[in-house]
């Protein structure tokens, strides 16, 4: 049997990660809350930790006839998620001022897309993105444009093409809580300079490193 040597500590128990490491800071900043009195001191640091615990950012993009409504309906039949649909045309057009990163984008294509439409799409990114072909039936030879891309039909929500998307989506989401922690901790950081608020987003701040398993980026 093991045993425990003067020269010898006892390991440290391992502390489990927390299941919502911004739980800690909901409760602090909620009880800032109550002794604010209304006056709205809280609210800088209230809006980030909100973002935390928002539905997923899901966007559909496409242009008209592209089939991305269609798509929207068949991902809330399959797995209830809301997605918004956006017009391609107008999020790519040239000039378009830039747009909040989603959590997860999908384009839908039934044609060809245009130069600008093409330069947008090979833009980088660092949220999940899937381009599929709509209206193209994956058991013929595709046009030019859509050879590499996943082929869907999404009129039936059931469909074996929705199955890939879905997957995507699962893989995409996947992370999506360790991501959104990650974004709080820096926007507290940057709160944490503020002269009214920097006392809470600097507790908030201790009380997310709390909560943070060891080994992660939290201090």
């Amino acid at each position: 049997m093991p045993t425990a040597t003067p020269d010898t500590e006892p390991p440290a128990p391992v502390r489990a990660p927390d299941p919502d490491p911004a739980a800690r800071v909901r409760r602090l900043v909620a009880s800032a809350r109550e002794r604010d009195g209304g006056r709205g001191v809280t609210g800088p640091v209230e809006a980030a930790v909100a973002r935390v615990d928002a539905p997923a950012d899901i966007r559909i993009r496409g242009g008209l006839g592209s089939g991305r409504r269609t798509l929207a309906a068949a991902l809330r039949v399959r797995r209830g998620w809301r997605a918004r649909v956006d017009d391609l045309d107008v999020v790519a057009a040239p000039g378009a001022g830039p747009v909040a990163p989603p959590d997860a984008e999908i384009v839908c294509l039934r044609t060809a897309p245009c130069r600008h439409e093409e330069a947008w799409i090979r833009r980088a990114r660092r949220h999940p993105l899937l381009v599929v072909a709509t209206g193209v039936d994956d058991d013929e030879d595709p046009p030019h444009w859509a050879r590499g891309l996943p082929a869907v039909d999404a009129r039936e929500p059931e469909h074996r093409s929705v199955d890939g998307v879905v997957s995507f989506l699962d893989l995409a989401l996947h992370d999506l809580s360790a991501t959104r922690v990650a974004r709080l901790e820096a926007e507290l950081e940057m709160l944490a300079v503020h002269d009214e608020v920097g006392d809470l987003a600097e507790a908030a701040l201790c009380a997310l490193g709390a909560a943070a398993p060891p080994g992660s980026a939290s201090t």
